[in-house]
């Protein structure tokens, strides 16, 4: 099997790592426009089956020519790239695995186009989304009737420090600062909720008290529940308590709005500045002694067989100091590569476009939990059933 990776920032590495260490695997190329990010993931990756390649992903032409002759790419670079991926994936008839999700639609003619491609793409398969839905899917599937899905992730610094108690653990420059509202499902029915509301209490043994609020976007996960008439949904972000506080006082004072303001005869964009003046205070730094853990959090309630059935899936994932592997890295990485040696072996044959929530099921759901278990990242599993006697 012959594997190729598109970005070599945070995830990548981790990815091409796994794959090169994979027995089924022939050959793992690493690709990004950065010269210094390659040299840094030969030296993490540190195999023979892996090789670097420099290109820049918005050269379609160069793009389609890289992707030719390999059983499934991986792309790690940022959503806003998906669509432009997806489309060199289907010219050069190449299976695709993306870690990204929001780039993708729900529904429409690139579904029948993928699927005319002949190829299968899956998006949205690292860990939020991507295991987070695979999860709530599978409690799901063990339900005949599904009344509550309600999942919360987040990826922390494992030692948080002021102003925010926050690290961008995931890569990039800007912090995920989106005040507005987000689709949900309330009491049968479509509904918009505001980002940072209904907050709840999160208490991990041996870490700083949490809290889980409101946050999301258009899922492949919702789409599911709707179809299953859920009656309540609720996709939640976990950060460390007293965080949804502060972003509100930084909302009402506009210094996170995205509406201009006129500074001595120049247009400013608050969020813009924010992000321009908060970066330096939570830059996640590996190398400056910063480690991160990941908190998931799956909660889904129905009927099975006539009897009340609750099914829980809990995760607490840290930094990796034998590997120095990020726990974002681990779990979306993983995930992701996992799911794509599953594509590319044959396992998953349904062309077109496929949500791990819709294929990651049965023998390959328990493949996943097991590989990623053999890799440090352990997924527990709770069923409690209550019936009347």
């Amino acid at each position: 099997m012959k594997v190729l990776v598109l970005g070599m920032g945070l995830m990548g590495p981790a990815i091409a790592k796994d794959c090169s260490e994979a027995p089924e695997v022939t050959e793992v190329t690493g690709c990004d426009v950065d010269e210094g990010k390659l040299e840094s993931a030969k030296e993490h990756v540190n195999n023979e089956k892996f090789r670097t390649a420099t290109i820049d992903i918005t050269d379609k032409d160069a793009l389609v020519k890289m992707m030719r002759g390999y059983d499934v790419v991986i792309n790690g670079t940022a959503a806003r790239f998906s669509m432009d991926v997806l489309e060199a994936a289907m010219e050069a008839k190449v299976n695709l695995v993306d870690l990204a999700g929001g780039g993708y639609p729900q529904e429409g003619e690139a579904y029948d186009r993928v699927k005319r491609a002949g190829i299968t793409a899956i998006p949205g398969c690292g860990v939020d989304p991507g295991l987070i839905d695979i999860l709530s899917g599978q409690a799901m599937s063990m339900l005949d009737e599904v009344d509550d899905v309600m999942f919360a992730c987040g990826g922390l610094p494992k030692d948080p420090s002021p102003p925010l108690d926050y690290k961008i653990v995931f890569g990039g420059t800007r912090m995920p600062v989106r005040p507005g509202k987000v689709p949900m499902i309330v009491e049968g029915k479509m509904a918009e909720l505001n980002r940072y509301s209904e907050v709840e209490s999160i208490f991990v043994e041996g870490l700083e008290p949490m809290e889980a609020f409101v946050d999301g976007y258009a899922s492949s996960l919702l789409k599911l529940s709707l179809e299953r008439g859920v009656k309540n949904f609720r996709g939640k972000t976990v950060r460390y308590s007293g965080f949804v506080d502060k972003i509100a006082f930084l909302n009402e004072l506009g210094l996170i709005s995205e509406e201009p303001v006129d500074y001595e005869g120049r247009d400013v964009v608050p969020r813009e500045l924010f992000h321009k003046i908060i970066y330096p205070l939570v830059k996640f730094d590996t190398e400056a002694g910063d480690r991160d853990l990941t908190v998931l959090l799956v909660r889904v309630e129905g009927r099975r067989g006539g009897s009340d059935v609750r099914v829980n899936y809990d995760m607490v994932d840290v930094f990796d100091e034998e590997t120095h592997t990020t726990s974002m890295a681990k779990t979306t990485g993983y995930t992701a590569a996992i799911v794509a040696r599953m594509l590319g072996r044959g396992a998953i044959k349904l062309k077109g476009i496929q949500w791990p929530v819709r294929v990651i099921r049965g023998p390959l759901f328990e493949e996943l939990l097991m590989k990623l278990r053999e890799r440090g990242v352990e997924v527990t599993e709770t069923v409690t059933t209550t019936r009347e006697v």
